[in-house]
């Protein structure tokens, strides 16, 4: 059976084969945001190998907490948002972010460093 929104868009009452949606564990604090058009703003943290602060693109959900702004992709590498929703069972410490000035030798969640 198919349902229609107030678009028309068709919408299909099945289960999807992956589950996309994204949890924040600890989400004290933390709020999601769409970048609109104007302003140039930067994700707070570097991706592996970069040496700048990437921007954030119109359209793009980002996080956001006390002013510090991180991508999706950041902020799963970071362990702020992940797609375990078994965290909910688990009692799982918060995670410890360190300082930008601090994160030039510490390996980021999903990194061992072997090659």
């Amino acid at each position: 059976m198919a349902n229609s929104d107030h678009d028309g868009i068709v919408l299909e009452d099945t289960q999807p084969a992956v589950d996309e949606r994204l949890y924040v564990p600890h989400s004290t604090g933390w709020s999601a945001h769409i970048k609109h058009s104007g302003g140039t703003e930067r994700c707070f943290a570097q991706h592996p190998g970069q040496d700048f602060f990437h921007l954030l693109i119109t359209g793009e959900i980002y996080l956001e907490n006390g002013g510090e702004r991180f991508c999706l992709t950041c902020a799963m590498r970071r362990g702020i948002i992940n797609r375990d929703r078994k965290f909910l069972k688990n009692d799982s410490p918060m995670p410890t972010i360190q300082p930008l000035d601090d994160m030039s030798d510490v390996p980021l969640q999903g990194e061992s460093g072997e090659s």
